[in-house]
């Protein structure tokens, strides 16, 4: 089995990407509310995060390819708006700060994994070359068969949402922010080498910044857990 991608005579990168954006919203709102967040909380906290998340992400991309004709959605960035959204969040509201920005970090996987989606079905970027199981053919581009590392995404990231999910709902609050944010740093590096565009280098510019990008995540963790929670991170109570 393997899949054949042809070019679609409509873009469907900027609906996916968007609807996606909208998910993950949804289910960090979703997490806030059932945490006890007040309702004007929600409403403002999700606006606030979704024009950070498309602010960061569309400027990493201008410094990137230095056109504003090319800027386009690029995750590292949206990653870095959504930490940065979150944040400025709670020190504005102060409402529930624990269960709030873990809410975001536990949602931003489910964020990424679908808008991996967008890259599957318009080849925007290929795995390396491969001609094992499941392996995509873009007939319109190279006619080569690739790795599905936009799927193998797609599948580790909904998977790391769903564990981040079980811990949250277990009220470890922080405990849920901190796991989401290392599996996801740890499967984006790590799928990075299955990238085409990874090349021969041993570490990219891009895996640094997502290891620089989970460290902001985790200083604001600390930084939360020395302030708003005094037991263990394992005995946390919403």
């Amino acid at each position: 089995m393997h899949f054949v991608i042809h070019e679609p005579t409509i873009s469907l990168y900027a609906p996916i990407v968007l609807a996606s954006i909208v998910a993950g919203i949804i289910a960090a709102v979703l997490l806030m509310k059932r945490a006890g967040a007040k309702p004007q909380t929600l409403g403002l906290t999700a606006v606030l995060t979704f024009v950070s998340i498309l602010m960061f992400s569309f400027m990493l991309s201008y410094l990137i390819t230095g056109d504003i004709r090319k800027v386009s959605f690029v995750g590292a960035g949206g990653a870095l708006g959504l930490i940065f959204g979150a944040t400025a969040s709670v020190i504005i509201h102060r409402d529930h700060v624990k269960e709030s920005f873990a809410a975001w970090i536990v949602a931003a996987p489910l964020m990424y994994g679908l808008s991996k989606l967008a890259c599957h079905v318009t080849g925007c970027c290929y795995g390396i070359k491969y001609d094992g199981p499941l392996y995509v053919i873009y007939p319109d581009a190279e006619n080569a068969p690739y790795f599905p590392v936009q799927l193998a995404e797609v599948v580790v990231f909904l998977l790391i949402f769903a564990v981040g999910i079980v811990i949250f709902r277990k009220k470890s609050y922080l405990t849920a922010a901190g796991v989401a944010l290392g599996l996801s740093a740890a499967a984006k590096i790590g799928l990075d080498y299955l990238r085409e565009s990874h090349g021969t280098a041993i570490v990219t510019w891009y895996q640094i910044l997502v290891a620089v990008i989970t460290a902001a995540g985790y200083i604001v963790i600390a930084i939360i857990k020395k302030k708003y929670d005094n037991s263990p991170l394992e005995k946390e109570r919403g």
